[in-house]
């Protein structure tokens, strides 16, 4: 007997597909026994399953079928998914069920760090969508899918060739391809904290300019195509899950009336592809190959061997030291009405996230809401959601980041510092190239130190591009310095041990950047925040503004002595966390996987020569 005979035992139904919440896909699945269907339920799938989802659906069917006596496969049933589906819908009516109810879970574990789905499950899912109008299959979507990327079918060259030109849907030329991906995710992530106010000179006298506030141009918006009754989407741009549900959606109803089951979703906002950064292989060595020689490296004084320095005193705070005076402005200073926000924000994010959207809730949410926390602004509340929030993070990013370590994928790291300071060199026209690791420059410390530097060099120096990098695991130092020396071929080989240990300047050497040396590779280390957070100090906010101040006019002097055309790329390695005490906080404590020691910041300054 073939398929077409058996369909026509039972009347005919059509399916349809539904966006809706777990705990309604799971009420839809228990019912749909009762209405004589199967209830396939799918286990949501993990990083593992990329590129699978065809297995897993079909598995999931087959195990639903064994589970109630029903026969095995027919011949040939694996051949395409048409053949396995037509096959299951015949056992399935063998055993008097009308048709399917497939539920799909959250497939974020599965998502790129583009937040969208790999190609083969892009084309399998868009392919159930569409047979789900014609076949008696209802596909039951986790909401949580709406907004995750799916690519569409791929386009013939010549099909490019012979258009005019590639126009968005907002009729603008489409930005190019980023050379770079996860560094051009990290700039624009880092482009989302508070921008610093403008510096400005009178008398003589340096003072900050609040910014203009700057209105956000609107996102092009982009939806699916439906064409000749089946799914259509731009081949080289993802769209989300919920754009293809809701374009079947739409035509069903234009013939067939709509399922009461099924409601209408909220409008999806769909985020750009980040604007195009340049990349570059593994150099040979850390000065960019250029055909006009480079300037020599200006001599920096070595400190004495850092275990012949006497020993520093273990005062309460760190040791008064004359600073210029600067009116700083307050890093947030909206803390007090937008705290509340934060804290949605944060409970919001929780849950299998793409990497992008974890940098931009860290940048615009979880720091801001740290600041407003240690200042005694927000109440317990914030506390509460910032532990939550953090704890999360660390026990996901140390469970993936033995995966990240062979994975092609990955974030812009602390590793990637040379390749950065070599493409940016480039694109600027810079002579020479410098290397400066700030040791424990934590992501809020970084930005009050980037205020200050701009106050101190006014046009002596320009901000070419500020970064977000992640620290590897174990995130200390002598980590970090290994693979900055071995590139990213060495994080496959990373291991939790390094034998080699990385002194720490005190005293008045550790306000002078020390020349080290990371493989073969040699780059300048100021100890300065690593000294001054070994003991006990004032509480966090006071202490930070202090440090900032300390560190802004090594930074700032270190500068002044390069020649003109010079990139100094001044970056951390690793974060800390202070805990609070009675009359202050704590020593620093660093190598843990929380977002505090993890995300730390980079600043890429030209210096000289500038108009």
């Amino acid at each position: 007997m073939s398929w077409a005979q058996a369909e026509e035992f039972l009347p005919a139904t059509v399916g349809d597909t539904a966006l809706m919440s777990a705990n309604e896909l799971r009420v839809e699945l228990s019912r749909a026994e009762a209405q004589g269907l199967l209830p396939v339920a799918m286990p949501a799938p993990g990083p593992g399953s990329r590129g699978r989802l065809a297995l897993d659906l079909e598995a999931a069917i087959e195990d639903a079928l064994m589970r109630r006596g029903a026969c095995p496969p027919g011949i040939g049933a694996a051949a395409s998914l048409e053949d396995s589906l037509s096959d299951q819908l015949y056992r399935s009516r063998l055993i008097e069920m009308r048709g399917l109810v497939v539920g799909v879970p959250s497939l974020a574990g599965t998502v790129g760090l583009g937040g969208a789905l790999d190609p083969e499950d892009s084309a399998v899912l868009r392919w159930w969508i569409g047979v789900a109008r014609e076949r008696p299959v209802r596909l039951l979507i986790d909401r949580e899918n709406s907004t995750l990327m799916v690519y569409g079918p791929p386009r013939s060259l010549d099909s490019f060739l012979s258009e005019p030109a590639r126009l968005s849907l907002a009729g603008v030329p489409e930005p190019s391809p980023a050379l770079s991906p996860e560094v051009a995710s990290s700039a624009q992530t880092m482009e989302l904290s508070e921008p610093p106010p403008a510096v400005i000179e009178h008398d003589g006298v340096l003072s900050f300019q609040a910014p203009a506030e700057e209105t956000p141009e609107p996102e092009p918006e982009f939806s699916g195509i439906l064409i000749d009754a089946k799914i259509e989407v731009v081949a080289d741009r993802p769209s989300s899950i919920g754009e293809l549900a809701e374009a079947v959606l739409e035509t069903l109803s234009a013939s067939t009336p709509v399922p009461a089951d099924v409601t209408e979703r909220p409008p999806v906002a769909l985020e750009e592809e980040p604007a195009a950064e340049p990349a570059v292989a593994e150099p040979a060595v850390a000065e960019p190959a250029a055909a006009e020689p480079a300037a020599a490296e200006p001599a920096v004084a070595e400190p004495a061997v850092a275990e012949a320095a006497p020993p520093a005193p273990a005062p309460a705070a760190e040791p008064a030291v004359e600073q210029p005076t600067l009116d700083v402005p307050p890093l947030f200073p909206r803390a007090r009405e937008e705290w509340p926000g934060w804290v949605r924000d944060l409970e919001a994010t929780r849950g299998p996230r793409p990497l992008a959207v974890i940098e931009r809730t860290f940048v615009t949410s979880y720091v801001p809401l740290l600041g407003a926390v240690r200042e005694g602004i927000a109440d317990s509340a914030a506390e509460r959601a910032l532990g939550i929030w953090s704890q999360n993070f660390a026990n996901s990013y140390r469970e993936a980041f033995d995966a990240l370590k062979v994975r092609g994928k990955r974030p812009a790291m602390v590793l990637d510092a040379p390749d950065i300071a070599l493409r940016t060199a480039r694109l600027h026209g810079a002579r020479t190239v410098q290397l400066l690791l700030l040791d424990g420059l934590r992501f809020d410390l970084g930005l009050r130190v980037e205020q200050r530097v701009r106050a101190l060099m006014g046009h002596k120096a320009a901000l070419a591009e500020r970064l977000l990098l992640w620290s590897a695991l174990p995130s200390t130092t002598e980590v970090q310095l290994e693979l900055i020396g071995r590139g990213a071929p060495g994080l496959s080989e990373l291991t939790s041990v390094v034998e080699s240990e990385v002194p720490v300047a005190r005293g008045r050497g550790a306000s002078t950047p020390r020349r080290v040396k990371a493989g073969h590779r040699d780059l300048f280390k100021l100890d300065l925040i690593e000294a001054r957070l070994s003991e006990p100090g004032l509480p966090e906010p006071e202490r930070l503004d202090l440090l900032a101040d300390e560190v802004s006019t090594a930074v700032a002097d270190f500068l002044g002595k390069q020649p003109a055309r010079s990139l100094v790329l001044a970056f951390g390695d690793h974060g800390f966390r202070l805990d609070a005490r009675e009359q202050g906080t704590t020593a620093a404590v660093s190598g843990g996987a929380s977002p505090e020691e993890v995300l730390v910041p980079a600043f890429a300054w030209l210096v000289g020569g500038l108009h």
